[in-house]
């Protein structure tokens, strides 16, 4: 799943190691999405490994461009960092261009690689948001949720919070034990239903 920040190659061989494998043992790369900081060592690791590269169709072309913009904020503070980001750091959103081999739309079945998985859309963080699911046991879903602060799982960008509620709906359907974000510690299912529950209620007051 995805391929960290720029020049953290040596943190990907490190985990690899720590589980008895190698690069070769990697044989497909499925990126969330296509933030700098989910593909800055992917160039490298698709040349150590010959892994193929899947990615959803509406981030196709920023992957073969090399730059994804920041998304829009949830919060004043995060939307000022995006603004900041996106006119004086383009330069650190780049990565080095690749061309995907998989271009997935909506759920594609992942069993010829491990049983039960599949891949499925989750937008909102970014249009092309995916999500892997390994039956009810697991979730790898990128930026769509993050467990830094202890009492908010909520992402700090996202560019569609519709879409982004939608897709944890769709998560809390899939009814995996733990859900796996890009940043933060692991979220068992309880503490996403009842982050999801508080902001609807929060977006309904709102209203």
């Amino acid at each position: 799943m995805d391929a960290g920040c720029p020049g953290k190659i040596k943190n990907i061989q490190i985990a690899l190691e720590q589980n008895n494998l190698v690069f070769q043992n990697i044989v497909l790369i499925i990126l969330t999405h296509t933030h700098y900081d989910h593909t800055g060592c992917l160039a490298e690791t698709k040349k150590r490994s010959r892994a193929k590269v899947l990615v959803h169709a509406s981030e196709k072309r920023c992957l073969e461009k090399g730059i994804t913009s920041f998304p829009r904020g949830t919060t004043w503070f995060s939307d000022l960092i995006s603004k900041v980001g996106n006119s004086l750091m383009v330069s650190k959103l780049k990565h080095q261009p690749i061309d995907p081999d998989i271009v997935v739309e909506n759920e594609y079945d992942l069993g010829k690689y491990i049983p039960g998985a599949k891949v499925i859309s989750t937008p909102g963080h970014t249009s092309g948001s995916i999500s892997l699911v390994i039956g009810n046991e697991a979730a790898f879903v990128g930026d769509t949720l993050f467990n830094i602060m202890p009492w908010n799982v909520f992402p700090p960008f996202a560019n569609d919070i519709c879409e982004l509620l939608e897709s944890w709906q769709r998560l809390i359907d899939a009814s995996c034990r733990i859900y796996f974000p890009g940043h933060g510690r692991p979220i068992p299912l309880r503490k996403l239903k009842l982050s999801y529950e508080k902001r609807i209620k929060r977006n309904n007051e709102e209203l």
